[in-house]
């Protein structure tokens, strides 16, 4: 491994089994936080921590693998937060406490003269920010977690009841119904304001909601607030939407007698349903309030507003502490991609430009073709579609999309809402049934299809494809 410097897992190396769990568009500082929150440092609120991370460039994204057996063992030991209700009550309890924690000390930065303020000053506010930081953010990874593991457990059991009854031709009304959010995250609130204007909303109106939700696009330090005429699209498109009608869980509970057992974790699935929402919205805003500061920051290192989101923590203290000048060249290598793991001493090491090939190769991560060929997943939301694909791989690709388009994504977020409403059809590679783009496509009444581990992959934009949410497939024309 020469010029590499060894990950802390360099004696697992040739038992470890990688698997991906996400793909997004973070730049280093928030991809740093990702590995921290579960690595030993996280153990007081993780039980199973793992050191065998790694996040890789993969499509102009940033992905974060992890060792199969380290995985399986974190996500176990997570589930200690979901055997009772009075558990998850106070999980939520914490993560609202951690998240308002975190909202106010972004604020609190905002409210500082920056210009005025020493370096020795920024310092001691971005430790505050860091922390406050980190604590909620182990609750945006670990409800990210926990929520896939509860939706599955749920749907089972949803599922025996309803083939207790001979239901089972209902299943997609009654999963629809228990995974409507018991209280709506900030999208959701958003277009149920905007739907509950039936006429055009005034000037003062549309300020006033600009101001309350143009933070909706602050994914990471590198992306802008809406603008006005960008938050207009969201507006007119939340128009369009026509009223549903569906039936509270209450209904179906009633109609398939299920046990109070049972019913108190479906109840519980559907609240995580609100908080792994949540968790985005507190990110999002606590990321716009800190704009400024970071911008400070970054002027005094010398860098581009949006180049702060690519140098590491450890390099903005060095600067701040020490006068310690940053490299430009590594800042403008790792907005091409970047590999992060941790070293042998648990420090967070960032490579960039061409040693990162050699790095996949060593950490057994070298790109390889797809061997499926079929795209198939889990149906979000019910319906058939035929049309052009268009491949959205982060926010810069959401132009391409078109009325009618058949939208294929690794995910999707807030920012994608106006293109989702333009589509007639949306396939994601991750999610399930209480994911971003399943709840969003069934609030539309478009079908989606989701889980398909490869559909960005296999698909290329210019395809006509025919998507069957029914039966979970996606065929080429």
């Amino acid at each position: 491994m020469n010029r590499i410097p060894q990950p802390i897992f360099k004696d697992k190396l040739d038992d470890l089994s990688w698997i991906k769990i996400y793909s997004r568009e973070y730049g280093v500082q928030y991809s740093e936080m990702a590995i921290l929150c579960l690595s030993p440092k996280a153990s007081f609120h993780v039980p199973t921590p793992s050191v065998n991370q790694i996040i890789i460039p993969e499509d102009n994204n940033t992905a974060f693998y992890i060792d199969n057996a380290s995985w399986k063992k974190l996500v176990a030991s997570l589930n200690e937060y979901t055997t009772h209700r009075h558990k998850l009550e106070k999980y939520e309890e914490t993560f609202i406490k951690d998240g308002t924690n975190y909202l106010e000390a972004s604020k609190k930065t905002s409210k500082v003269n920056l210009p005025k303020a020493s370096n020795s000053d920024l310092l001691a506010l971005y430790l505050g920010y860091q922390d406050k930081l980190f604590r909620y953010s182990l609750f945006a990874w670990t409800a990210f977690i926990l929520n896939d593991y509860v939706a599955q457990r749920a749907t089972s059991i949803v599922e025996k009841y309803l083939k207790k009854h001979d239901m089972e031709d209902r299943k997609e009304k009654v999963l629809e119904s228990l995974f409507q959010p018991t209280k709506y995250a900030a999208i959701l609130k958003l277009q149920h304001t905007i739907e509950e204007h039936e006429v055009k909303l005034s000037q003062d109106e549309f300020i006033k909601l600009y101001k309350e939700y143009k933070w909706l696009s602050c994914l990471d330090l590198h992306n802008e607030p809406w603008t006005q005429e960008q938050f207009k699209e969201a507006v007119d498109a939340f128009q369009k939407q026509s009223p549903k009608d569906t039936k509270p869980f209450s209904h179906y509970a009633t109609k398939l007698s299920i046990s109070d057992e049972d019913l108190q974790y479906l109840l519980m699935a559907q609240r995580f349903v609100y908080i792994k929402d949540a968790r985005d919205d507190f990110r999002r805003q606590g990321v716009y309030h800190a704009l400024p500061f970071f911008a400070e920051i970054a002027k005094r290192m010398g860098l581009g507003t949006k180049d702060i989101s690519y140098a590491t923590s450890g390099e903005i203290i060095n600067f701040l502490k020490n006068a310690t000048p940053i490299s430009h060249h590594a800042i403008t290598e790792r907005k091409r991609g970047f590999v992060m793991y941790l070293g042998a001493k648990s420090s967070i090491v960032c490579l960039q430009g061409e040693v990162i090939h050699k790095a996949l190769d060593d950490f057994g991560l070298t790109s390889q073709a797809a061997s499926v060929q079929q795209i198939q997943g889990s149906v979000a939301s019910q319906g058939s579609a035929s049309g052009v694909v268009v491949i959205v791989n982060g926010v810069n690709d959401l132009y391409k999309v078109k009325d009618g388009s058949i939208l294929v994504a690794v995910t999707t977020h807030p920012d994608y809402t106006i293109a989702m409403r333009k589509a007639a059809a949306i396939i994601t590679n991750e999610g399930g049934i209480t994911s971003h783009a399943a709840i969003v496509s069934r609030e539309f009444g478009i079908p989606c299809i989701v889980g398909t581990q490869n559909a960005t992959k296999l698909l290329k934009d210019g395809d006509k494809v025919e998507v069957d949410a029914i039966k979970g497939i996606v065929k080429r024309l």
